[in-house]
């Protein structure tokens, strides 16, 4: 009895040496928390969140979290990555979602009702599930602006609040990308201009940004000597049967010398990763200010006015009609 019992005890002491180890060889890839699950119109099995290593418990102020209705809360500082599985204590990126979105479109509804000046409700792509480097934030996070050491190709589909919405392409070089919406600038020049304040914002003619609205984002695509190549984001901002467009074509985005189709066409391709974040900062006015013209929405931001939340929900994916041939 003696023997086995010292045999059960060397065999707990031997696995707490083997964890201990693997964590030590594996610095910054444990921590993960998984919040909850969502449905994916178009998708047969559920999309599962996967809280940033920043979020809670490391910082009290970040977490995000998903209501039994699939209604995605993300508070102040919080970010979620879309993933097949969650495990929690741990990161990995196999396990983040690759949406193949090229020919198709997606869409969600938002609730930025609170979301003001200096306050940015994001819902974006990134090549997660391709990036082997933890990085700085230890979760494998990758963008365009190398805001956890490792670069990759990014898709902004939304980056807004109640007075300002933008949708931008970025190359994985590129941070300051080639996008469409309204708001934003700085002295000398202005951010887009596709609709104006009294279309979009709190009590507008068309988006009440007070409300939910819906916002769907597409990807056509074109073929060209047997390959498919992206021709053009999309986005259409909708509420109450009231609908703004704009588009960004890759055909008028270059970046050092090179055309934007192939990168973004292969991102798209693979797969990339749904990200949603809310965070805010004194120095937003190159997505919310009033610009070179004079036309944009805020004067100044103020950050510290920003609503405690902001919600993500109804998440569909569907296809395109075929793409045209060009010759």
């Amino acid at each position: 009895m003696i023997a086995e019992r010292m045999l059960i005890i060397w065999a707990v002491l031997l696995d707490a040496a083997l964890a201990a180890s693997m964590n030590a060889s594996t610095p910054g890839v444990e921590g993960a928390s998984c919040p909850g699950s969502i449905s994916l119109g178009g998708r047969n099995r559920p999309i599962h969140m996967t809280n940033a290593y920043w979020n809670k418990p490391y910082d009290p102020a970040g977490e995000v979290d998903v209501d039994g209705n699939g209604v995605i809360h993300v508070y102040m500082k919080g970010r979620t990555y879309f993933s097949d599985k969650c495990r929690a204590g741990s990161y990995s990126n196999n396990r983040y979602t690759k949406l193949r979105l090229l020919g198709k479109r997606i869409r969600w509804t938002t609730d930025l009702a609170t979301a003001g000046c200096g306050c940015n409700a994001a819902f974006y792509l990134v090549s997660l599930a391709q990036n082997t480097e933890v990085s700085g934030c230890k979760d494998y996070y990758c963008d365009a602006n190398s805001v956890c050491g490792v670069r990759c190709t990014e898709i902004d589909l939304q980056e807004a609040n109640k007075h300002a919405f933008h949708s931008v392409l970025h190359l994985a070089q590129d941070g300051s990308g080639e996008g469409l919406g309204y708001g934003g600038g700085g002295s000398g020049w202005s951010n887009s201009r596709d609709w104006t304040k009294e279309e979009y914002g709190p009590g507008a003619s068309c988006i009440d940004t007070t409300k939910p609205f819906q916002v769907e984002v597409s990807f056509p695509a074109y073929r060209r000597r047997g390959q498919m190549l992206l021709r053009a984001m999309v986005t259409r901002v909708s509420q109450n049967g009231c609908t703004l467009e704009a588009s960004v074509g890759t055909q008028s985005y270059h970046f050092g010398g090179q055309s934007s189709a192939r990168e973004l066409t292969d991102a798209l391709t693979h797969g990339m990763t749904p990200v949603v974040s809310y965070w805010s900062a004194p120095d937003m006015l190159w997505m919310d200010g009033v610009g070179g013209d004079g036309k944009g929405p805020c004067h100044k931001d103020e950050p510290d006015l920003c609503g405690e939340t902001v919600k993500f929900y109804d998440f569909a994916v569907e296809s395109l009609p075929t793409p045209v041939r060009l010759i």
